[in-house]
């Protein structure tokens, strides 16, 4: 029992980290185009993510049941990618912008645009477990997306969280990629094996 928490809660953390982006995006949002529209498109995409990630590892897990654990590339690349762009000094592109008046689907689709990473670490961090701590992991990775709606919503009432803090927090996020890919790579105890 104990493992299933320690799994959720690094699926927790994994869709924390990943997320920052979409916090800041969330909190700017709700300022602009107010809580209800922004609230609900970040629930949708993130809800669409962490499904279409369950879904490739339940997809990945019936056809080539022990390959799985090489999905770890994906976010260790990645990762590696984010760090050097890093130590270049060339960031990712600026963050699409959405209107004031933007409807939820148009909402959804930018968070869901941000969230590319996020399913590039909770994809095969899924595939690359048993079936009980994929339900581990989906409940974390719930759990998370909660918090940071919580978050977001107290965010936006709060300086320090429109401030620099998100973008000083999202620099962690390629280490972030490099230790789930590195997990994913090694033969851990969750592996279905």
């Amino acid at each position: 029992m104990l493992d299933h928490v320690v799994f959720a809660a690094s699926a927790f953390m994994a869709q924390v980290l990943t997320n920052l982006d979409n916090l800041a995006a969330l909190v700017a949002l709700m300022m602009v185009s107010g809580p209800r529209r922004t609230v609900a498109g970040f629930l949708l995409a993130q809800i669409m993510i962490i499904a279409a990630a369950l879904l490739l590892a339940l997809g990945v897990d019936d056809v080539v049941p022990h390959w799985a654990g090489y999905l770890g590339v994906i976010p260790l690349g990645l990762g590696l990618i984010g760090v050097i762009r890093q130590f270049r000094g060339t960031e990712a592109e600026e963050a699409p912008r959405v209107s004031s008046g933007a409807p939820t689907l148009v909402t959804m689709m930018l968070f869901i645009s941000l969230s590319m990473d996020t399913f590039a670490v909770l994809a095969p961090l899924l595939a690359d477990s048993a079936p009980s701590y994929r339900i581990a992991g989906v409940l974390g990775a719930i759990a998370a997306a909660l918090a940071l709606t919580t978050l977001g919503l107290l965010g936006a009432r709060s300086p320090i969280m429109t401030g620099g803090l998100a973008r000083r927090l999202e620099k962690l996020v390629p280490y972030v990629m490099i230790c789930a890919g590195i997990y994913i790579l090694s033969n851990s105890w969750t592996d279905a094996i």
